[in-house]
């Protein structure tokens, strides 16, 4: 049983320790900044969609408007095309 041993373990305030350490804490910051600028994406792709989409349903909105209207104008015209047809009728008799 040997209380001590010969061989020693590497410190670990060694160069490439310290090298390997830092490394470590840039590529952490570098991630983690990578992870907000991801983020900062995903939300601005997210608002925009959502403002697409209020976009959207406020043209789909207006079209049926339209729509409708263009249904009662298109009653009133052949009302009137009818009115002018008897109209006529009279007038030549």
């Amino acid at each position: 049983m040997c209380l001590r041993s010969s061989v020693s373990f590497p410190d670990t305030r060694t160069p490439t320790m310290r090298l390997a350490s830092c490394y470590n804490k840039r590529k952490s910051k570098t991630q983690t900044r990578l992870r907000v600028l991801n983020l900062t994406r995903r939300r601005r792709i997210m608002r925009a969609e959502k403002k697409m989409e209020m976009r959207n349903m406020k043209l789909f909105l207006e079209n049926q408007s339209i729509i409708l209207e263009n249904e009662a104008l298109k009653k009133k015209a052949l009302l009137l095309h009818q009115e002018n047809n008897a109209l006529f009728s009279q007038l030549h008799q």
